[in-house]
């Protein structure tokens, strides 16, 4: 269940997770001899410093060492900014993808005041071919960022990139974060803890909620998760959910390939895609939330997702 209020938990020696409420976008930390590595920022400024003084409490006072940006999307990197003391590191392609999607910086970050910016920097590019004006669908997304912590939003980018594998080796603990190709976004990275068995999946996870497409590559996300199922974990930190396990990692990849499988049918079929987002269910999953707003969007998504390949 998700609980009403962000939260600090101790998920293994040395290793946190800061779980959003109501589902609300996740963070970490790792305890290393020079410093935390904290793994994503959250959503707005109020609550990255929200989470940065429960480390400090939970902690007794450690330093931080380095800021983690699993992806580019704006409910796990808005509160970079609360972190731009530290390095900001993150995979080359999720620096571009800001970049790209946020034009010129102001000084050494990023101002943004336009809805459409926050909107798909937040949901994807696509997002107003997904859900363009006019479509009662994009009531839920205007009152999404609603709050004055997103009138203004000032983003620090990342200072440090890599490409395809960046390790800490510390002392009792090797930290892996790889890029295995574009699935949720293109820039996703896993970061895996091998000693603790412990890995932060960003938004290659959403745990018990549906799925939400976007402009992802379905096959690349389906596939990234099959190769995290071969990790040796015992703990899997969702991009949003509570902490959950290679099970719940195995049924979320199931529902994306089941969602993808009646999509590819209905155009096998010759189904128009409007016929498809109303003929396209998937009823062993409607009891997921947020399944009821999302899955007709999700279908449009799929559809053309599969039909451009």
């Amino acid at each position: 269940m998700s609980s009403p209020e962000p939260q600090l938990v101790n998920v293994a020696a040395g290793v946190y997770a800061w779980i959003g409420a109501g589902g609300d976008s996740n963070a970490g930390a790792i305890d290393t001899p020079d410093g935390l590595l904290v793994v994503d920022a959250q959503q707005y400024p109020r609550l990255a410093r929200q989470f940065r003084d429960a480390l400090h409490v939970a902690t007794g006072g450690k330093p931080l060492r380095t800021l983690i940006d699993t992806h580019c999307h704006l409910d796990h990197t808005a509160g970079n900014v609360v972190f731009a003391d530290l390095p900001i590191l993150a995979h080359e392609k999720t620096l571009r993808a800001m970049e790209e999607g946020l034009g010129p910086r102001s000084g050494n970050h990023w101002t943004i005041t336009d809805f459409l910016t926050k909107l798909r920097m937040l949901f994807g590019q696509n997002i107003m071919e997904l859900v363009p004006d006019g479509d009662p669908a994009q009531a839920w997304f205007k009152q999404r960022i609603s709050l004055p912590d997103y009138d203004v939003v000032t983003i620090a980018p990342p200072t440090e990139t890599f490409a395809d594998r960046f390790t800490y080796r510390l002392p009792d603990e090797t930290v892996h974060l790889d890029y295995w190709g574009p699935a949720h976004c293109d820039g996703d990275i896993v970061v895996h803890l091998a000693k603790s068995k412990v890995v932060f999946l960003g938004d290659l996870l959403f745990h018990g909620r549906f799925p939400w497409l976007g402009d992802c590559d379905l096959d690349g996300w389906i596939d990234r998760l099959t190769k995290v199922l071969t990790l040796d974990v015992n703990v899997v930190i969702p991009g949003h959910g509570p902490p959950t396990d290679l099970k719940s990692v195995a049924r979320f990849r199931d529902m994306l390939m089941a969602l993808r499988s009646a999509v590819d049918n209905a155009i096998r079929n010759g189904l128009s895609e409007d016929a498809a987002v109303r003929e396209v269910h998937l009823p062993e999953y409607a009891g997921i939330n947020r399944y009821k707003d999302w899955m007709p969007l999700d279908v449009k998504a799929a559809y053309r997702y599969l039909r451009g390949r």
